[in-house]
């Protein structure tokens, strides 16, 4: 992700293809510097994606998220994702939450 503003990084946006969902169905990974935060950056990223993933014909979305993540959590919830209940073995980062966009 760059900022025409100030034509600098801040972070990444976009689909990988993961296990996590069925084939076909790519998962949204983000991630900003925490300098930019707060900005809704974010939010305008994932909406391009999305968009773009509609575009491909994807029907349905996948992204995991830190269980402590409270604002990735607030910003996947906007973005139209569900938790589902199922999580990923905890690591020494904690517990990661599987959510889904239809």
């Amino acid at each position: 992700m760059q900022r025409t503003s100030a034509a600098d990084v801040i972070g990444y946006c976009g689909l990988v293809f993961t296990e996590k969902g069925p084939p076909g169905e790519p998962e949204l990974a983000f991630e900003l510097l925490q300098a930019v935060h707060n900005h809704g950056y974010a939010t305008e990223a994932g909406q391009a994606v999305i968009a773009w993933a509609e575009q491909l014909g994807c029907r349905r979305l996948w992204a995991t998220v830190w269980d402590w993540n409270v604002a990735s959590r607030r910003l996947l919830a906007t973005l139209g994702f569900c938790e589902t209940g199922r999580t990923e073995p905890e690591t020494v980062h904690g517990r990661s939450l599987l959510t889904v966009r239809e």
